[in-house]
């Protein structure tokens, strides 16, 4: 834990994937081989307007929900997380951030809140999302990883990419709060094809070196129609 807090989070990652490999890449290239593994172009501008629907377990109380995210791309995006004693609704609507606790009336947000959702957002870009964005993508390469780095709004994303199999493993966000660094990481797993489109059933988050979430895809519908009130308060 001493180690995760007191490196930068992107050097730490790369760190533990093992030491330097010679070969010589660029983003172009490793974009268009993601997109191939991941179900090629078509496939994936499915993901563009869908509707994930996950299992969660909060590690905290050992308390069991759902988090359902729906998403319009390039910049909507609604979460529900329901537990049975608390719910949550977190719209993002291009740079418009509300959050709604149980019957309260919607909360405008800003700052850290924002950009967690932001944060939130950038996890859910595809790799055809991701190319739409190369010239803001920087990559770093060590060991048998890659490390896809995008910066948007004062957040900052890495992508980590196993070489092996070109899956996206890990997503690593760094968000700051009063000149200090708050580091968020996703791990992803159990990888299978849902209608042509490589997706991840498992995910793992961790704050600060902390686990606080295990999560378990229970659905996931593409090309969905989504109507505009979801991302109004």
């Amino acid at each position: 834990m001493f180690i995760f807090r007191r490196l930068p989070l992107l050097a730490l990652l790369l760190i533990i994937s093992g030491p330097a490999y010679t070969q010589n890449w660029d983003v172009q290239t490793v974009l268009d081989r993601l997109i191939h593994t991941y179900g090629g172009e078509k496939n994936l501008r499915k993901m563009d307007n869908m509707v994930q629907e996950w299992v969660i377990v909060a590690s905290m109380g050992n308390r069991h929900g759902t988090d359902v995210r729906s998403v319009r791309a390039p910049d909507q995006l609604r979460v529900e997380l329901s537990y049975p004693q608390k719910k949550e609704t977190r719209i993002l609507n291009g740079n418009v951030g509300h959050s709604v606790f149980g019957d309260a009336p919607p909360e405008l947000v800003t700052g850290i809140q924002l950009d967690a959702m932001r944060l939130q957002l950038m996890r859910l870009y595809s790799p055809l999302m991701l190319r739409s964005k190369i010239d803001s993508i920087s990559l770093t390469e060590e060991g048998d990883s890659l490390a896809l780095s995008l910066a948007e709004n004062g957040v900052h994303v890495h992508y980590l990419v196993n070489k092996e199999n070109w899956h996206i493993e890990k997503v690593a966000g760094v968000l700051m709060m009063q000149g200090r660094e708050l580091q968020f990481l996703t791990e992803y797993s159990d990888f299978a094809v849902v209608e042509g489109v490589l997706v991840h059933h498992k995910e793992n988050k961790f704050a600060g070196g902390v686990n606080t979430a295990r999560l378990q895809l229970s659905k996931i519908t593409f090309d969905t129609r989504i109507d505009d009130g979801q991302f109004k308060p």
